[in-house]
């Protein structure tokens, strides 16, 4: 996350570097933490799946990669009216990307979560596929986010942060209104 916040200017590359020591040291710390509390073996490193080669791992945590960032970039580095629910989107898809790649990859969907138990309980030899699908997953992030800035898609829907009911739809049960409008909010006041 804190990579794809640098490419879009939502932060400097001092509080990026500052980030990054931070995530990598916390997952270090809740680790040995871990180690220290529980007192069977540590189960929480992330492994591909049986059958996955390393490239559908690089492929797996890219794309879970991307949909967390893409998440974050457009609800909480974009500022709108609905910013304050971005801890809500932006769990949901961490929730989302935790069902479905857990079975592949472990679904680490940022380094500092594969690199913290892999320094408490050793390193495999497809450690680096945490490293390489996360930055590519971010890169791709941030290029569907430029291409989304660059069409301006705040001008697909138009008075998206509008607080007047009457720029809602009606929906297809109500009738045509007397312009010939399907959906089109009567007032009727």
């Amino acid at each position: 996350m804190s990579t794809g916040l640098l490419l879009v200017g939502a932060i400097g590359p001092a509080r990026w570097a500052l980030f990054c020591i931070a995530q990598l040291l916390g997952g270090i710390a809740a680790s040995a933490l871990l180690l220290a509390l529980v007192p069977a073996p540590l189960v929480v490193s992330t492994a591909l799946g049986a059958g996955v080669n390393s490239a559908q791992g690089v492929f797996i945590e890219a794309i879970l990669t991307s949909a967390l960032v893409l998440a974050v970039l457009m609800l909480a580095a974009e500022k709108h009216n609905s910013t304050m629910l971005a801890p809500v989107g932006i769990g949901l898809t961490l929730f989302a990307g935790q069902l479905w790649g857990e079975q592949y990859t472990g679904a680490a969907m940022n380094t500092a979560r594969a690199f913290g138990p892999a320094v408490i309980t050793g390193f495999d030899k497809e450690h680096w596929v945490y490293w390489v699908g996360p930055f590519l997953g971010t890169l791709l992030a941030t290029t569907i986010y430029y291409m989304l800035k660059q069409i301006q898609y705040w001008h697909l829907n138009p008075d998206q942060d509008v607080q007047d009911p009457k720029k809602s739809p009606g929906g297809p049960i109500f009738n045509t209104t007397p312009n010939g409008r399907l959906g089109e909010y009567e007032d009727r006041g």
